[in-house]
């Protein structure tokens, strides 16, 4: 598995336990607010998970973040620099 690979399924492992579903059931065309019924404070919260382990979170704004894969690019794209 490539960094990208690895960084995929470790973000949707983290949002399914945050959000109460299986990593299966996470499609990265899934929008936040519409599929998975994520709430502003929901976000916010993950984001700092996305902290804890380790992701470089500072550059993510989830205004112009709407699905699954938006975030996966975003956090794929400045993996160095965590």
């Amino acid at each position: 598995m490539d960094e990208v690979s690895d960084s995929k399924t470790k973000i949707k492992e983290l949002l399914s336990s945050h959000i109460g579903v299986e990593p299966e059931d996470i499609d990265e065309e899934d929008f936040f607010s519409e599929d998975l019924h994520m709430t502003p404070t929901d976000l916010t919260d993950f984001t700092h998970l996305l902290e804890k382990e380790g992701f470089n979170t500072t550059h993510l704004d989830f205004t112009e973040l709407e699905t699954v894969g938006d975030l996966i690019e975003a956090l794929s794209s400045h993996e160095e620099i965590k």
